[in-house]
């Protein structure tokens, strides 16, 4: 049966996607009162990345990710990087989840090991790929809106509660445009926006490519927009002396949120959030790895696939880094610049470059 998915069943996957793990560990406040100008930048950087993603799909004619690589290297090389990218996409994957759970297991479940908490959800976003991309993409539809409306409540509380002062978020301009630069790139334009580069194989499926077209960035900016509000809710909540202090801040300034004592504990609808975010983003992950096994392994049955990309999706998560502290590193210092840049943005451009040729010459016979 051919996948058809409504523009609106994109939009709503791509701000749960691009919220997902954002809206909990994605702030970087070394910029302290500028990290809107980082925000806004990011912002801008991620709304040319999403129609560098259109133009690929329009100069290869609306493939997935496999078959544009295919038209641009050939047949065997773009298996070998099929083969890379749906590692990579696993391993993403394996990154989000053991994010979710180091905050499930920190703010809810303290005695509860992190690999129990894992494989708990790790069965849901399996059972989401079983069902597949429309399944879930009406599932973010949903979502989506609860998404937003939670976002919003917490900001509004966080904005009149007591504790949050003006003050904190100024003076403005006093970062040095080096310090802003370093981090715009490559962490600020890689996470979360570069990580678009998994719709590659989600666009073909659309059922209008003209509103995709037309009407793609304001799922980008509406998920900027959130982050900025968010991040600047943070900073009058905590400062900028001691924000960085906190793994979780979105966290720990939802729990000061408390207005004359009416819903004292918000940072429950935070743990709802994340777990929307996080479902959401791994299971475009896995299943990105999934579609990109089945073109590379066409007669290993469906749920097989499933089975080795949970299970390489669960020991991805927890073999690469030993705690937060290290996992936090890694994934927002290390990963950007080692495994981001080449696969968002270097592939992506050389095989624009190529498709574009080919198009030019063809047109020129």
């Amino acid at each position: 049966m051919m996948v058809r998915l409504a523009p609106i069943e994109i939009f709503s996957l791509m701000i749960n996607f691009l919220l997902g793990s954002a809206i909990v560990v994605g702030w970087n406040f070394e910029t302290k009162q500028d990290v809107w100008i980082t925000i806004l930048l990011s912002l801008g950087l991620g709304v040319g990345i999403f129609y560098f993603y259109i133009l690929l799909h329009s100069l290869g004619k609306w493939g997935n990710l496999i078959q544009l690589l295919e038209l641009g290297f050939g047949k065997w090389i773009s298996k070998l990087l099929g083969f890379i990218y749906c590692l990579y996409f696993l391993y993403i994957a394996g990154r989000v989840l053991k994010d979710f759970s180091f905050f499930i297991g920190q703010v809810l479940f303290n005695n509860i090991p992190f690999g129990i908490i894992s494989f708990t959800f790790l069965l849901v976003v399996s059972y989401s790929c079983f069902l597949g991309i429309e399944a879930t993409a009406r599932s973010s539809l949903i979502l989506c809106a609860f998404t937003c409306v939670i976002i919003l409540l917490c900001m509004v509380f966080g904005f009149l509660s007591p504790y949050f002062n003006f003050s904190h978020l100024t003076p403005v301009f006093r970062t040095s445009w080096k310090q802003i630069i370093s981090s715009v790139f490559p962490t600020g334009l890689t996470f979360p926006y570069g990580e678009l580069i998994v719709f590659t194989m989600v666009f073909p499926y659309v059922n209008d490519r003209k509103a995709l077209r037309k009407y793609g960035w304001i799922s980008v900016c509406t998920t900027g927009v959130l982050l900025l509000l968010a991040g600047e809710m943070i900073l009058g909540l905590l400062s900028p002396e001691t924000v960085n202090l906190y793994v979780f801040p979105f966290v720990k300034a939802v729990e000061l949120t408390a207005v004359l004592d009416f819903l004292p504990h918000l940072d429950a609808f935070v743990v709802i959030l994340n777990l929307i975010g996080g479902f959401v983003k791994i299971s475009i992950y896995m299943y990105g790895g999934l579609m990109i096994l089945a073109q590379l392994f066409p007669k290993a049955k469906q749920n097989r696939q499933i089975i080795a990309t949970s299970i390489l999706t669960f020991l991805f998560a927890f073999t690469l880094s030993k705690n937060i502290i290290q996992h936090l590193f890694i994934g927002l210092k290390v990963v950007p610049l080692y495994l981001h840049i080449p696969l968002q943005l270097i592939i992506p451009l050389i095989l624009v470059i190529i498709l574009s040729i080919k198009k030019y010459i063809v047109k020129s016979l």
